[in-house]
C-alpha cells in the first residue's frame, strides 16, 4: 500500500534530513573537524532543495489516496497515510533553515555609508546606502529574505538633536531588489521597516517577501529608503529562506474503487502493461514501414531519418516532467519534428532573446524559437521598428529591451537541460526553428512571453497548419494580450509612454 512503504527517493531523504537535523540539535564530537560538520550542512541543503517538488508531488498522490481509503471505511489505513503527509511536511518545516542560502557581507559591494565588520552591517547615515551582491547564484523559486536587525539610539553629543533633522527615529526604513538592466524588478520589490529594538543587545528577525526568482545569477541590492545618522542600526545574518507549502488541502473525493485501492492499482499496472505491449508492437511496424519507405524512394531519406530518430528516443521512454510525450506522439500533430532531448546552450553568448547555439551529442546547432521574437540587440538591426510598433515604444527602448532579453536567456537557459522539437528545414543562414522545453517550466517560449520579453508572430494564415500548431499559437497569443493588460505590466509592455496603451511605471 502507498502508505505502508516510501519509494527509495523518499526514504533516503528522510535518512539525510534526520542525520542533518540530529547534527543541528546535537554537538559535534570533540574530534568531528568543522569541515565535515559544514559538508553535512550543505548536503542536506542540496538534497532538500533537489527533491523539494517532488516530495510535494508525492505528498499530494498521498492526499488523494487517503481520501479514496477514506471512503471506502477503512479509517486505520487513512490515519496511517494522514501520518505519512504529515512526517513529510514536517521535514521541510524542521530543515527551512538548512535550506537558506546565506548572503555572505563578504561578497557584497558597499554602497554609500554603509559599512561592515566581521558579520554586522552599519553605518547608516545617508540614503541610499547599502549591500549589493552581483550575478549571485541561487536556485530559482520563491524565497523570503530573512536577516537579525538592532536599532538604538547613537552615542553621540546632545547639541546634534538641535535640529530634528538629527532626532533619533522610532523605526527606519529600507528596501531590498533584484536588479536586471532596466533598473529594480517591479515583481521583486520590497519595502519595509526596522523598528527600535528594546536595548543595544537584543536583536530581532525581520521576514521580507515572498520574493520569486526565475532565473540565475542575478542581483540583489539592500538599501536604506533615509538617513539615519542619529541611530546606530546593526544588522546581520542576511539569508534567502525558500518558501516551502505548508502542505497541499485534501482533493475531492471520487467515486472508489470497487474492490479498494489495491484492485485500483493492480488495474492501473494490468492497463499499462497492455498499452506498453501495444506500443512496442505498433512502433516495430512503423519503423518497418519507414526503413522500406527510404529504400523505395531515397529523396525522403533526410526525413525518414529524422521520423526514425523520433522513434527511437519515444521507445527510451526518455520524457521527464515536462509533458512533452503528449505532444510528440503520433496523434500530437507535429510529427515532421525532430525530437533533441538534453541538448546545452552554447558557451557563445546568444544572437538575442530567440536565437542562439545548442550542443547536442557533438554537434552545435544554430536555433531560433518558433512563433515569437525578441527585440534586437544590435542598433543596426532592422527589424527594431517592427518590433517598436508592435510594443508601442521608442527604437531606442527596443534595442534595451532586446539586450535584457539577450541576458535573460542566457541566464535562464544555462547548464539547464534542453528539450527541442526542432523543424528539418533551415534558414538560409542555417538556423533552424524549434520548439524548446525546460523541466518543470514547460514551453519557454511562454516564458518569454510572460515577462513582456518577446513578440507572438505567429505564421501566415494561409501557411497551413495542423490542430496541435494552431493550439499551441492561440495559447501564446492569449498568453501576450493576458501580459500586456497586467497592473503593472511587464518588460516593454511597462515603457509604453501614458495613452499609448499603459502608464509607464
Amino acid at each position: 500500500m502507498m502508505s505502508r512503504c516510501l519509494p527509495a527517493w523518499i526514504a533516503a531523504l528522510h535518512a539525510c534530513a534526520c542525520l542533518g537535523l540530529h547534527a543541528q540539535t546535537a554537538p559535534a564530537a570533540p574530534t568531528e573537524p568543522q569541515a565535515l560538520v559544514t559538508l553535512r550542512s550543505t548536503l542536506l541543503r542540496q538534497v532538500m532543495s533537489d527533491s523539494q517538488l517532488l516530495t510535494e508531488q508525492y505528498e499530494r498522490a498521498l492526499a488523494k489516496a487517503e481520501v479514496e481509503v477514506a471512503a471506502l471505511g477503512d479509517y486505520e489505513e487513512a490515519r496511517a497515510i494522514r501520518q505519512r503527509r504529515e512526517q513529510l511536511k514536517a521535514l521541510y518545516t524542521g530543515t527551512a533553515s538548512s535550506l537558506a542560502t546565506p548572503l555572505l557581507l563578504a561578497q557584497a559591494r558597499l554602497t554609500g555609508s554603509a559599512q561592515f565588520s566581521g558579520e554586522m552591517l552599519s553605518g547608516w547615515r545617508s540614503n541610499g546606502s547599502g549591500a549589493e551582491w552581483l550575478n549571485f547564484r541561487l536556485v530559482p523559486g520563491r524565497y523570503h529574505l530573512e536577516f537579525e536587525a538592532n536599532m538604538s539610539d547613537a552615542p553621540v553629543a546632545g547639541s546634534i538633536y538641535a535640529s530634528s533633522k538629527f532626532q533619533p527615529q522610532q523605526t527606519a526604513m529600507f528596501e531590498f531588489n533584484e536588479i536586471g538592466l532596466l533598473g529594480p524588478s517591479l515583481e521583486n520589490r520590497r519595502s519595509f521597516e526596522i523598528v527600535r529594538s528594546a536595548d543595544e543587545t537584543t536583536f530581532a528577525t525581520v521576514r521580507v517577501g515572498p520574493l520569486t526568482f526565475t532565473r540565475s545569477p542575478v542581483t540583489l541590492r539592500f538599501t536604506s529608503a533615509a538617513g539615519y545618522p542619529a541611530n546606530t542600526i546593526r544588522l546581520r545574518n542576511f539569508r534567502l529562506v525558500p518558501i516551502t507549502d505548508e502542505g497541499s488541502a485534501a482533493l475531492p473525493a471520487t467515486t472508489p474503487a470497487i474492490n479498494g485501492t489495491d484492485a485500483l492499482q493492480q488495474a492501473t499496472a494490468q492497463l499499462r502493461d497492455a498499452l506498453e505491449t501495444a506500443r512496442k508492437a505498433a512502433a516495430v511496424s512503423y519503423l518497418a514501414g519507414l526503413e522500406k519507405l527510404a529504400d523505395s524512394q531515397p529523396a525522403l531519406k533526410r526525413q525518414v531519418e529524422v521520423e526514425t530518430r523520433r522513434m527511437s528516443r519515444l521507445a527510451d521512454q526518455k520524457t521527464g516532467p515536462t509533458g512533452i510525450r503528449a505532444i510528440t506522439t503520433a496523434a500530437g500533430g507535429l510529427n515532421g519534428f525532430e525530437d533533441i532531448s538534453d541538448a546545452r546552450l552554447a558557451a557563445a553568448e546568444p544572437a538575442s532573446g530567440d536565437r542562439f547555439k545548442v550542443n547536442h551529442e557533438g554537434r552545435e546547432l544554430s536555433i531560433r524559437l518558433l512563433w515569437v521574437k525578441c527585440a534586437p540587440a544590435d542598433e543596426k538591426d532592422a527589424s527594431a521598428k517592427n518590433l517598436a510598433r508592435h510594443f508601442k515604444i521608442a527604437e531606442e527602448d527596443v534595442i534595451s529591451i532586446g539586450r535584457f532579453a539577450r541576458e535573460f536567456t542566457a541566464g535562464y537557459l544555462r547548464d539547464k537541460p534542453l528539450r527541442l522539437l526542432v523543424r528539418p528545414d533551415r534558414d538560409k543562414d542555417g538556423t533552424q526553428a524549434a520548439l524548446l522545453f525546460l523541466p518543470d517550466v514547460g514551453l519557454y517560449q511562454n516564458v518569454l512571453v510572460d515577462h513582456g520579453l518577446a513578440a507572438v508572430q505567429p505564421p501566415p494564415r494561409d501557411l497551413k497548419r495542423n490542430a496541435t500548431e494552431k493550439a499551441l499559437i492561440s495559447m501564446l497569443e492569449a498568453r501576450e494580450n493576458e501580459t500586456k493588460e497586467r497592473k503593472p505590466p511587464p518588460g516593454a509592455w511597462a515603457l509604453q509612454p501614458e495613452g499609448n496603451g499603459g502608464d509607464r511605471p
